[in-house]
């Protein structure tokens, strides 16, 4: 995200608001503040919530906007963020906002008005209107199914059953193992150095020693709301 806002000269000056109580949050906050200061963007503000003070932005919006940030980034789930997008509304502070595949869900978030996100711009592993043919035939089937368009977690989800199928398959896992016997396959078959996929949400898909997958983000843009790859 630092490297893309930084290249496509998003932001003179940055603010963050990130969730210190969930380590997906903080964790990409941190390697955020990292990569900033190392590309010399520059931040003006950083606020944080938790968990249990994810109802009320007012405070942390009213200092950000006293900073004069044009880009507020957000490395939190959807829903928070909607709050933060209609609260910043209403004190008529209309920053530029980059998130993180959290965001990714935010269009079809129960009485969320999706104006509020338009150009909302974000970094995800899937965009529905990709147009490879496993991107295609899987957004039509979806729509088919549920009468919406895919977001990153409905790919994500997809890709995880083939990444367990094509580990169980490597390494042999048959019905009859006990649960402890088939998670140590597992581990094996996702970390060895020869094991990848390619799936909706990236080609040539590797998992660390620790258990993260590393894949390629893509550039995603909220308009007449929808998502639009960048």
């Amino acid at each position: 995200s630092a490297e893309y806002i930084k290249e496509q000269n998003l932001g003179d000056k940055i603010a963050i608001i990130y969730n210190n109580s969930d380590a997906y949050s903080t964790g990409i906050y941190q390697k955020f503040q990292a990569k900033a200061e190392e590309l010399g963007l520059n931040i003006v503000c950083v606020k944080s919530f938790t968990d249990d003070s994810a109802n009320d932005f007012n405070s942390q919006l009213t200092d950000i906007k006293n900073s004069d940030a044009d880009l507020l980034f957000l490395p939190i789930y959807y829903t928070p963020a909607a709050l933060i997008l209609k609260q910043a509304k209403n004190m008529q502070y209309a920053p530029k906002f980059f998130g993180v595949d959290g965001l990714d869900g935010i269009l079809t978030l129960e009485n969320f008005d999706t104006s509020l996100a338009e150009g909302v711009m974000l970094l995800t592993p899937f965009t529905a209107d990709a147009q490879d043919e496993l991107t295609k035939n899987f957004v039509t089937k979806y729509k088919e199914k549920y009468n919406e368009t895919p977001n990153q977690f409905a790919a994500d989800a997809y890709d995880c059953i083939y990444a367990i199928y094509n580990a169980c398959t490597k390494q042999n896992v048959t019905a009859d193992m006990s649960a402890s016997d088939i998670c140590d396959k597992l581990i094996s078959g996702f970390t060895a150095s020869d094991f990848s996929m390619d799936g909706l949400t990236g080609t040539d898909m590797k998992w660390s020693k620790t258990g993260e997958v590393s894949k390629a983000p893509k550039g995603m843009i909220i308009k007449d709301g929808v998502y639009v790859g960048m």
